[in-house]
């Protein structure tokens, strides 16, 4: 944690050193500006994207409605080289895959205004709300040896989910993604987020802008992505799935600016155009 916590300062340590003023802006100000985005993350435990919706409060903040995507990975993954003919690469140990959906609300403030067209407006933000994980379990193609020292593999007419206690038994590849779907499970939980934004780009009605942060997240119990009772990658007896997390992030947000008077303006222009 406190590793994190380190490089999370040191990306926002640069982020604030970049920014530098050039070219006087002329172009013409949207004042009450409302927003829509979307972003690419990177996560410390995986990667995603997010939609945000940002509604003016006062010339300097913003409520925020969001919705992240995530898929989650476990800092124990390892990938193997299938011990077949197939040269197929899947994770020793990994049960189920995860995908995290969070629901947040909050608030953004500007620190720094963008007073110009090569200037970086300096934001933070911050987001809480519920979050659900979907966990799909693996299936795996296998084979069993057959024959005189056991130089034959025969592979099973069905894929099968991960057993960690499978014996004398070859992993050739992974099943299809989508075998396992009517299997999903659900697991609640909640989270918060808090970052910087760093708005740049030349256009005042365009958004470009780099986020960093932090998210802490908890479930209501342990979310299983590997299975621990496998000896081969369970060489400490404290090696166990997690239940709460903190995660680093970095993303790429682009989006437009929303004036409402001027939608308001062009709904009520059309209303008339069609009177």
């Amino acid at each position: 944690m406190k590793k994190q916590i380190v490089v999370f300062l040191g990306i926002t340590h640069c982020f604030f050193a970049v920014y530098a003023q050039g070219e006087i802006d002329l172009q013409p100000r949207v004042l009450y500006r409302n927003e829509w985005s979307l972003a690419a993350m990177l996560n410390s435990n995986g990667f995603g994207a997010n939609y945000r919706y940002g509604k003016r409060i006062n010339a300097d903040n913003k409520h925020l409605f969001e919705v992240d995507f995530a898929y989650f990975k476990d800092p124990k993954e390892r990938k193997s080289l299938s011990q077949t003919t197939t040269g197929a690469r899947y994770v020793e140990g990994k049960k189920n895959l995860a995908f995290d959906f969070r629901f947040g609300y909050g608030k953004q403030h500007e620190i720094y205004r963008k007073h110009d067209a090569g200037g970086v407006a300096i934001r933070r933000f911050y987001n809480v709300g519920p979050s659900l994980i979907l966990l799909k379990p693996i299936y795996y193609e296998v084979a069993d040896p057959e024959g005189p020292d056991s130089r034959y593999l025969i592979q099973r007419p069905q894929p099968e989910k991960y057993d960690a206690y499978w014996q004398n038994v070859y992993i050739l590849s992974r099943a299809s993604f989508f075998k396992g779907f009517k299997e999903i499970s659900v697991l609640p939980g909640a989270f918060a987020k808090f970052g910087f934004n760093f708005e740049f780009g030349n256009q005042d009605r365009i958004i470009h802008a780099l986020e960093a942060g932090l998210i802490a997240e908890g479930f209501i119990q342990k979310v299983e992505i590997m299975d621990f009772n496998n000896p081969h990658i369970s060489q400490s007896k404290v090696a166990q799935n997690q239940q709460f997390f903190l995660t680093i992030f970095i993303s790429y947000r682009f989006g437009r600016i929303v004036d409402p008077y001027e939608m308001k303006k062009k709904r009520e222009r059309s209303r008339e155009i069609s009177y």
